[in-house]
């Protein structure tokens, strides 16, 4: 199923549903996806003004170059939407592989461990390219359309939600993999993650709030 091509109506069916998946990553994914949007609607709502137009040109420049990062980091974002739930099909196919002999056993146990690394993959990426999000709304906060600031404030609240949701997926694959270092090395990354993006946010929340 091509979830992204779907209308919001029937995601919204998928997701409230007896099947699994779609579930928390294919939504984390599609929340920082609209977080994105909402950065990049207050640029929209920007490039025509006054103000904008009397910027400095470095000023200008590195705007535009922050709303085109953010539709790039977007276009990543919409892939992710259907890929994890592919991953996770993928675990689960692996989970029912046979494991009657020893040697099947094996086989079972190494395709559950690649297709964990698989599904923790996903969500990890969900997180990354939200906090690159997040750091290029600085331009967009500085010289965005004041009219739309609250909306720069609900696109922060978005794709810090899909980090706290994307950590809560690889962790949970974590949880079941054996490969130590390569936990230790992923929950570290994840640490820091959480803490840059909780950093940003509140620092785009506080200005917002001054505004208002």
């Amino acid at each position: 199923m091509d979830l992204f091509n779907l209308s919001v109506k029937d995601f919204l069916q998928e997701v409230d549903s007896s099947s699994p998946a779609p579930g928390g990553g294919s939504v984390s994914a599609l929340v920082s996806t609209l977080g994105s949007s909402l950065g990049r609607m207050v640029a929209h709502l920007t490039f025509s003004k006054k103000a904008y137009k009397e910027l400095p040109e470095e000023d200008q420049q590195n705007f535009s170059k922050s709303f085109n990062e953010i539709g790039f980091l977007k276009s990543k974002l919409e892939i992710l939407i259907d890929e994890d739930t592919k991953v996770y099909n993928l675990v689960m196919k692996s989970y029912k592989l046979p494991k009657e002999t020893e040697e099947e056993k094996e086989i079972r146990k190494e395709e559950i461990q690649k297709a964990l690394k698989k599904a923790i993959e996903t969500p990890l990426n969900i997180c990354k390219l939200s906090l690159n999000v997040l750091e290029n709304l600085d331009y967009i906060l500085k010289f965005g359309n004041k009219n739309a600031i609250t909306d720069l404030g609900v696109s922060a609240i978005l794709l810090f939600s899909g980090i706290e949701g994307g950590i809560l997926n690889v962790k949970v694959n974590l949880s079941s993999l054996d490969d130590t270092e390569y936990k230790n090395k992923t929950l570290k990354e994840i640490e820091n993650i959480l803490k840059d993006s909780k950093k940003i946010k509140e620092n785009i929340l506080e200005v917002v709030n001054s505004k208002l």
